[in-house]
Formats: structure tokens, C-alpha cells, sequence
């Protein structure tokens, strides 16, 4: 009877020892996998070295700009103080996409056609100005409006996002490769900011490679 007791007591003793070590075994699967899916990720938010991508994300962790990027500001530091552009019956700023271009309808008064919006330029910094600000507007289907990807530097894609709650506007755009090869121009931000219910166009920011 002792016998069947130490017996039954050692069987108890190793099914515990082996329920044990299953779940050890357990816990480390699942340890590999939260491991492996974070690996994963981090590879998946790895950019080439020089790409634009890469720029845009190293800009936006140290909240500098990238010393190679253009800005062309139209806002209150420039001599236009920010230009109307049209929005539809909600408000929102329309948008025609076209062509590899992005063409935003210009709705102010102070320029009702290209002539008007290029007398004003060259009446307010001379015609180096105007040649300057030419490649960014021009009129289509009889409108006047500010243009990204005219002139070959077509976009391949476009995605946008409000800050400052929701008064400000930054659209994201990336060209195409034939735009990059030729221009060595990777990436456009158009920034527009909305004061009092209007929208305006506030500068245009330009990422080279």
C-alpha cells in the first residue's frame, strides 16, 4: 500500500513538472511572436538612405526641415498674404486632380485672371518674379488656379491631414519618377491655412533629392 501511494505521488510530481515546462514553452512562443511582429513593423517603417521617404520621416522625428527643401510662401510673409482658393457648399477646399497635376481654383477678387494675378506680381517684386511664380499658376478650363505638377513635374500620388484644429491644411505629394530623374524633385508639401471660415494658400515646400 506504501508502495502505491509513493508511486502515485511521483506521477503526480512529474505530470505537474511537465504541465509546468508546457507552459514555459508557451510563454516564449508567444514572447518570439511580439518579438517577430515588432521586427516587422520596424522593418516596415525603413527607408533607403537618400529617398524621400526617408527625408520626410527624419524631418518629422527632429521637427527640422530638411536643409535641401524649397519654400515658396504666399501667407503673411510673403506679398500676396495668403490667396483665397475655392471651397465647395461644406467648405472644403476642391481639388482637381488631372493630368499628374493638382490644380486648386483661385477665388480672389484681387486676381480674376492670370494677366491680373501676373501685373500684380510684377507691379510687387518685377518680372524675375513673374517667370518664378508662373511654373505654380495658370489657367485651366478658363480659371485661374495654383497648380503642383505643371510643366512635367508630374505627381504620382497625393494624401492630406489637418493640424491646429482643423485650421490648417498640409497635402502630401509625391512625384513621379520620371520627375525625380529629371528634376531631382522627390516630394511637394502644400500647406493651406483657414482663418475666419476661409481657406488660403500658405506656401509650398519642395523636397529635392
Amino acid at each position: 500500500m506504501k508502495y502505491m501511494r509513493c508511486l502515485a505521488l511521483i506521477l503526480a510530481l512529474l505530470m505537474t513538472l511537465s504541465l509546468g515546462g508546457c507552459g514555459d514553452d508557451k510563454n516564449k512562443d508567444s514572447a518570439d511572436g511580439v518579438e517577430s511582429a515588432e521586427a516587422a513593423s520596424a522593418e516596415e517603417k525603413t527607408y533607403a538612405v537618400g529617398t524621400y521617404e526617408r527625408k520626410v520621416a527624419d524631418s518629422a522625428a527632429s521637427g527640422e526641415l530638411d536643409p535641401d527643401a524649397e519654400v515658396i510662401r504666399f501667407g503673411s510673409k510673403s506679398i500676396f498674404k495668403g490667396i483665397q482658393i475655392e471651397t465647395d457648399e461644406n467648405g472644403e477646399i476642391v481639388c482637381n486632380q488631372s493630368d499628374g497635376e493638382l490644380q486648386y481654383v483661385i477665388d480672389d477678387k484681387r486676381f480674376k485672371s492670370y494677366w491680373e494675378f501676373k501685373k500684380f506680381v510684377k507691379k510687387k517684386s518685377g518680372a524675375k518674379a513673374v517667370d518664378k511664380f508662373s511654373q505654380y499658376f495658370g489657367e485651366r478650363d478658363g480659371k485661374l488656379c495654383f497648380i503642383v505638377g505643371a510643366r512635367n513635374r508630374d505627381i504620382r500620388d497625393k494624401s492630406q491631414y489637418y493640424v491646429d484644429d482643423a485650421t490648417k491644411l498640409i497635402v502630401n505629394v509625391i512625384h513621379t519618377e520620371e520627375c525625380r530623374k529629371k528634376f531631382k524633385l522627390a516630394g511637394s508639401d502644400i500647406t493651406f491655412v483657414r482663418k475666419k471660415g476661409v481657406w488660403r494658400l500658405e506656401s509650398l515646400t519642395m523636397y529635392m533629392e
